[in-house]
């Protein structure tokens, strides 16, 4: 593999960029092709956010390359901050150390590199978390206001993070309880409740039905019930299940009755599979702290698609060892030995984290903020738990991870003197 190979354009890429030029010439933030035929879902498909992002500095430079560089420099930001954060606890970790750790996070070197929203998203959670730490170190009223204006800006980067002021209005209360916060701070709950509702009735009057984002059932259907469905039947029952679906919801009248048909289909699965369902979560949310990155690496690298389809699971499931020998037969010896050590670091700064989640040096409300953000991710994220999933939050992972580290020193001195 060589970056000589590499792609900086997914098939989302082109949904932003043509969301952009939607933008300048009045066609809202409609992300398709308005020469094509005009598709409901793409309305809401995508937030503005990274679009603006896009726009602002291609009338700099019009140049997708240079959006590429503003991403990377935004990329050493988040990490310095990590630093930073470090030294407010007086944690003297080697800024070194953290950015080596990049390098067994392909992903954020990815992302960094492809016209995609996932750097953007990841900076602006990032600066929602920095301030709250801040807020919890020294009080001050701005810093929880910058909280909630940073989230509101996630929310207008990446759908995921639309609920995510349920979690944030939980803490609230949770910090008034502790007298840490006055009832008047509650005010500032309204920024991404705004955001969200102003961004529905944007989509209600484009479309006339009042909802958030067309990803939310695109997901659901493409992952939590196509998948449910596939671990309790096979795949091509699912897909025969999902088509149907699909069939009669085409036949509703309005492009409303069309989505909400598809959404109570949707949660209707779910509940009837609810011990399939649950099952697939845990195991997706495992895989949100352990996946390598192979399917980054795949899209930036433009792999062959065959090689991509199916992974070492479904290989040794369908022919045993010769299985697993064929599926590593088509990697070079270098992903091979790179991927476990991935995994295993991965595991690693999963430990830290669960560790600083017992560490009482820390503040409790500090423990619990990272909480609110990681495990509001890990488990909304679904079945999938990708290593792209966990970009927006990894930055938060490393902020743990001396933290827990010295938890796990304790331990193992403890054991060896015991000895």
């Amino acid at each position: 593999m060589g970056f000589c190979n590499a792609s900086i354009y997914l098939k989302d890429s082109f949904e932003y960029l043509n969301q952009a030029k939607n933008i300048t010439s009045g066609n809202f933030w409609y992300s398709g092709d308005i020469h094509q035929i005009f598709n409901n879902d793409l309305v809401s498909q995508r937030p503005p956010l990274y679009s603006f992002f896009i726009l602002i500095f291609k009338s700099i430079i019009h140049s997708d390359h240079f959006i590429l560089l503003i991403q990377c420099f935004i990329s050493i930001f988040i990490f310095t901050l990590v630093y930073k954060l470090y030294q407010k606890f007086g944690k003297e970790t080697p800024s070194p150390f953290i950015f080596s750790l990049l390098l067994f996070f392909p992903t954020q070197l990815i992302y960094s590199n492809m016209i995609m929203s996932e750097l953007l998203c990841q900076a602006m959670v990032f600066l929602s978390f920095y301030f709250m730490i801040i807020f919890l170190i020294n009080h001050k009223q701005k810093n929880l206001f910058l909280f909630f204006l940073f989230i509101s800006l996630a929310i207008l980067t990446k759908p995921v993070w639309y609920l995510f002021w349920i979690s944030a209005l939980l803490f609230m209360i949770y910090l008034l309880y502790k007298k840490i916060i006055p009832i008047y701070s509650f005010i500032y709950i309204l920024l991404p409740i705004a955001t969200i509702f102003l961004i529905c009735l944007h989509n209600y009057n484009q479309t006339g039905y009042f909802h958030y984002s067309s990803v939310k059932r695109t997901n659901m259907v493409n992952y939590n019930v196509y998948l449910t469905l596939a671990q309790k039947y096979s795949p091509d029952s699912a897909n025969t299940i999902l088509a149907d679906i699909n069939k009669t919801a085409l036949m509703k009248g309005t492009y409303k009755d069309f989505a909400q048909y598809i959404e109570d289909e949707n949660t209707r699965i779910i509940k009837e599979n609810l011990p399939t369902y649950i099952w697939l979560e845990t195991k997706g949310i495992f895989n949100f702290f352990t996946d390598h990155g192979r399917f980054d690496m795949y899209s930036f690298f433009s792999l062959p698609p065959e090689e991509n389809m199916n992974g070492l699971y479904w290989f040794y499931s369908h022919y045993g060892i010769k299985g697993v020998q064929q599926y590593l037969s088509q990697f070079p010896i270098g992903l091979i030995i790179y991927l476990p050590i991935i995994v295993l670091v991965n595991i690693f700064i999963t430990l830290c984290f669960l560790l600083f989640l017992f560490n009482r040096k820390i503040p409790l409300e500090v423990r619990l903020t990272t909480i609110l953000f990681i495990f509001y991710l890990a488990i909304i994220t679904g079945p999938i738990g990708a290593a792209r999933f966990r970009m927006p939050v990894y930055p938060i992972l490393l902020f743990t991870l001396p933290f827990g580290f010295d938890i796990l020193k304790e331990k193992l001195t403890r054991k060896s003197k015991n000895k």
